[in-house]
């Protein structure tokens, strides 16, 4: 786990996507060292990270050996770090964000965001009891509508859909949209000012 300790008050604990800790979440990771967090980042996958051309083995590495029941452990972790900090983050990239969506129904976190988590389709059921943004892209593998239409009404959950693709906040793939990740990345920091007082 890459950890940048510095400040006893705030953490952030950042989940990657299925490529794991690359160049994008590594530079996720020192964005928000600068705005004055201790940073967390574990490496969900127990593997070198995988390039973009490799997403299929990526995925099926993920789905077999890792699962969206890593929130257990991301909880567990979030739990220890509560110890040390006043204020936990939560941040999370794609299976990243879908996994930072499971541990909405505690209350350790002072905030989750999930940026583009598609199989937060599956647990739609979830409440969280911390303050949640779920930012989504329009154009996805899945029916981002109908789940946000789902969603629209859970209590403590903001939800934005893009007018993007999945991973247009990463300047690494194809799928960037530097309009797009400007207006999340103000919203998301918007966001964090608002619950970090």
């Amino acid at each position: 786990m890459r950890k940048n300790k510095k400040n006893k008050k705030q953490a952030i604990i950042i989940l990657h996507e299925i490529y794991g800790v690359n160049d994008f979440i590594k530079k996720q990771c020192q964005k928000y060292q600068k705005m004055g967090f201790d940073i967390f980042c574990p490496n969900l996958l127990n593997h070198t990270s995988f390039s973009y051309e490799k997403a299929d083995v990526a995925y099926n590495h993920f789905i077999q050996n890792v699962g969206f029941d890593k929130y257990i452990e991301v909880n567990t972790l979030a739990a220890n770090l509560k110890k040390q900090y006043n204020k936990i983050f939560l941040l999370g990239f794609s299976v990243g964000a879908t996994i930072a969506w499971r541990c909405c129904e505690t209350s350790l976190y002072s905030g989750i965001i999930g940026c583009y988590g598609s199989r937060i389709r599956n647990f739609t059921n979830l409440n969280p009891v911390c303050p949640t943004l779920l930012l989504f892209a329009k154009e996805n593998s899945f029916d981002v509508a109908e789940t946000a239409n789902k969603l629209q009404y859970t209590k403590n959950l903001s939800l934005l859909v893009f007018d993007a693709s999945h991973g247009f906040l990463d300047p690494y793939s194809k799928s960037y949209d530097d309009y797009q990740r400007k207006k999340a990345e103000i919203v998301i920091t918007r966001f964090i000012n608002q619950h970090i007082k």
